[in-house]
């Protein structure tokens, strides 16, 4: 228990100290160096085509993982349009030469991104987004359209940049993105208070990570090494959260893969035991069917005389309900399979046949 709450100390105590250090390191450059400028283009184009390349990979992880529903909320969903975005436009931006439309894609994709980012404090909203189901792809396409038409007419847009001065339209879009961002870190630093899952607390450090880089901009410096600091520090909060998302995506996909086999195995077990079942069920039915055509067969051959037949005392022929009289014989052989044949009993020959019934009874 103790070893646990000393853990949370030191999480809560690191996030502060990423935000302070982060903050003196860039001022401290900026003081120290603020002459010297290291102009790479190159490098420059490939920290921002990393950084584009890990946030649109970020954004497939978040949506796989938001379909697998990891997350109730949607969280992953609104940070994967977020990453989208950011995506497209820092690949934009990475693509771009200096000069016009080059400071803008990188700020609108700290804006934009941000703003989606912001959307995690807003459930009822949340709902309404949700409803729209091509949103993933309006998204990449707006994206898309947008970093194209600002590559293509790159002269109609500002240059948001005077005398190695960012203007104050470039400062405040930025300043926009990283109080966004910083909101949305600190929305999953209070997820985190209530569960410590590692990757809330990831994902705070990322987000504010992101949020330092969009505040440090305005304060730094186009090829300074302040300006180098930023980009590298949001490279280093892809890499960071990227790797856990990686390995968590991993997991889960072995756990649905463990899952599957689990369902295929008891899916075979139960497609056995139905087959048992159905050639019972068949035995059962030809048996069945053989008694029940035994007993109509039984049925066919029986006919039975029921309810109250008068009969006259005197010659016992019976009324049939037509009220008539016929004889016994008659009367049964017509209402049952029953036939009769002729025949005489003792008292009968002895009354009849006086003569011959000694020689026929007595004498037997």
């Amino acid at each position: 228990m103790i070893i646990v709450e000393t853990r949370r100390r030191y999480f809560l105590y690191f996030l502060p100290g990423i935000f302070f250090v982060s903050f003196l390191t860039s001022i401290t450059l900026n003081i120290l160096w603020h002459k010297e400028q290291f102009v790479n283009e190159p490098l420059h184009s490939t920290l921002e085509a990393f950084g584009g390349m890990a946030a649109i990979s970020m954004a497939l992880l978040l949506r796989q993982l938001d379909k697998v529903d990891l997350r109730k909320k949607k969280d992953y969903f609104l940070l994967s349009m977020g990453f989208f975005m950011m995506g497209i436009l820092d690949t934009c931006h990475a693509v771009s030469t200096f000069g016009n439309g080059f400071i803008l894609l990188r700020s609108l994709a700290s804006v934009f991104g941000s703003f989606w980012f912001a959307l995690v404090w807003f459930p009822w909203i949340n709902k309404s987004i949700l409803t729209v189901n091509k949103l993933p792809w309006i998204t990449i396409l707006f994206s898309l359209l947008l970093g194209t038409l600002i590559l293509k007419f790159r002269d109609v847009f500002p240059l948001m940049i005077l005398d190695g001065r960012f203007t104050p339209f470039a400062i405040s879009i930025n300043l926009l993105a990283g109080v966004l961002t910083i909101s949305s870190a600190f929305y999953f630093f209070l997820q985190f208070l209530r569960s410590y899952k590692i990757e809330l607390y990831l994902f705070t450090c990322m987000l504010l990570l992101l949020s330092l880089s969009a505040l440090e901009f305005p304060i730094s410096v186009v090829w300074n090494h302040d300006w180098w600091f930023w980009h590298m520090q949001r490279c280093l909060a892809y890499i960071v959260v990227f790797y856990y998302i990686l390995v968590t995506f991993l997991n889960v996909s072995e756990k649905l893969e463990e899952s599957n086999k689990l369902l295929e195995s008891r899916i075979v077990e139960r497609t056995a035991e139905l087959t048992k079942e159905v050639a019972e069920r068949k035995l059962y039915g030809s048996q069945r069917d053989k008694v029940i055509a035994e007993l109509q067969d039984a049925h066919a051959q029986i006919k039975i005389l029921t309810g109250f037949l008068p009969i006259c005392a005197s010659c016992k022929k019976i009324r049939d309900n037509k009220g008539n009289w016929v004889q016994v014989e008659s009367y049964i052989q017509k209402h049952s399979d029953a036939r009769f044949s002729h025949g005489i009993c003792p008292v009968c020959a002895k009354k009849l046949y006086p003569e011959v019934y000694d020689k026929i009874y007595v004498n037997r």
